[in-house]
């Protein structure tokens, strides 16, 4: 099933999310979390960035290991 989440963040944040995806081969769930935890840090006052933290994807549960990916 497809969803679609509507976002309204600013050029510089949707930049820094589009290579952050690109760079960890990050999966749209995980953008969309790293998206959504960002803009909540940036709504708290003293709060630095929240720490991205991917899934574990099907080859990771295979291999019993981290992702080449």
């Amino acid at each position: 099933m497809r969803h679609t989440l509507m976002l309204n963040l600013d050029e510089a944040l949707a930049l820094q999310l589009d290579e952050l995806s690109q760079h960890f081969r990050l999966s749209a769930e995980d953008t969309t979390r790293q998206a959504i935890r960002t803009a909540h840090a940036l709504h708290r006052a003293g709060k630095n960035a929240p720490e991205c933290k991917p899934h574990n994807t099907k080859h990771d549960m295979d291999n019993g290991g981290p992702s080449p990916f």
